[in-house]
């Protein structure tokens, strides 16, 4: 079956995608010194927290996220089950709940903590110093983190699903992917991308790269903080085909994090690949 006109744009999109990411990459593995510049700077300032409050904040996050849930599913449950595009209705609010309601753990986390070190006597501990590049370069810097990245994880993704189906384990994408390719209604949709393209990069980096790789950073060193961070974004995603490749996007993201000193280039270069993302599987290329 012939490709139409808007599919062959995004085939066009993808290879121009894959081939400018690998030839960059391979240019800058070919030059120690840019090589040395780029992995090899560190922005990141020290952040004076303790290990019980970096867990407190995790469960923080996590535990509101599942009460903004439980909302939704109490207040627009019954509705949600009557709809025609029950899955994506349910990504879409359930997403809402969660991502919005987790994000009241960091005002909520901060204040409990200044209020505990006042009340005992104690200085309350400084707000975390961050950089803070201009849109231009924000931009620029969130862009090249996805065109390096892109071709590793799509080299990575076709050996790790290679070996699924060698060894006999599940190799089925995301469920999230499915419930976007059979969503029908548009406003259902725009709420879909709203999710997985804002609010959850923001909310993903946040904890992932903003909390966790920055403290296993200091504490234990890159190696370990790269490896912990990964394997923990990987498996938050619940799916043996992305577990790998989405590891491997965690990696890259928290050296992007380190490099620029600012969170909104991990957050950024998250939101543009979940959008590149979205675009091929609703475009309807075979074998999407």
């Amino acid at each position: 079956m012939p490709l139409s006109a808007s599919q062959l744009v995004i085939v066009a999109l993808e290879i121009l995608l894959l081939a400018g990411g690998g030839l960059a990459l391979a240019r800058l593995l070919g030059r120690p010194e840019q090589r040395a510049r780029v992995f090899g700077t560190n922005r990141l300032t020290h952040w004076s927290i303790s290990g019980p409050e970096v867990t407190l904040l995790v469960v923080l996050f996590f535990l509101l996220g599942m009460v903004g849930q439980g909302m939704v599913l109490h207040f627009f449950g019954a509705a949600v089950k009557a709809s025609p595009d029950r899955s994506g209705l349910e990504v879409a609010l359930y997403g809402f709940g969660f991502h919005g309601v987790a994000l009241l753990a960091w005002p909520f986390f901060h204040l409990v903590r200044r209020q505990l070190h006042t009340e005992y006597g104690g200085e309350p501990p400084p707000p975390p110093v961050t950089h803070r590049l201009g849109l231009g370069k924000l931009a620029a810097h969130g862009c090249v983190t996805l065109a390096l990245a892109l071709p590793v994880l799509t080299l990575a993704s076709f050996l790790w699903t290679s070996l699924l189906r060698a060894v006999g384990l599940p190799d089925a994408p995301q469920d999230l992917i499915a419930i976007f390719d059979g969503t029908q209604n548009p406003a259902v949709l725009v709420a879909m991308l709203l999710v997985a393209c804002v609010l959850a990069p923001l909310n993903e980096e946040l904890i992932f790269r903003g909390v966790i790789y920055r403290f296993c950073r200091q504490r234990f060193g890159r190696g370990l903080a790269l490896g912990v961070s990964g394997v923990l974004f990987g498996a938050l995603h619940q799916n043996w085909a992305g577990f790998v490749p989405l590891a491997l996007l965690g990696v890259a993201l928290a050296l992007a994090y380190e490099r620029t000193g600012d969170l909104r280039v991990p957050v950024l270069a998250h939101a543009l690949f979940n959008v590149n993302t979205v675009l091929v599987v609703l475009s309807g290329l075979p074998g999407t």
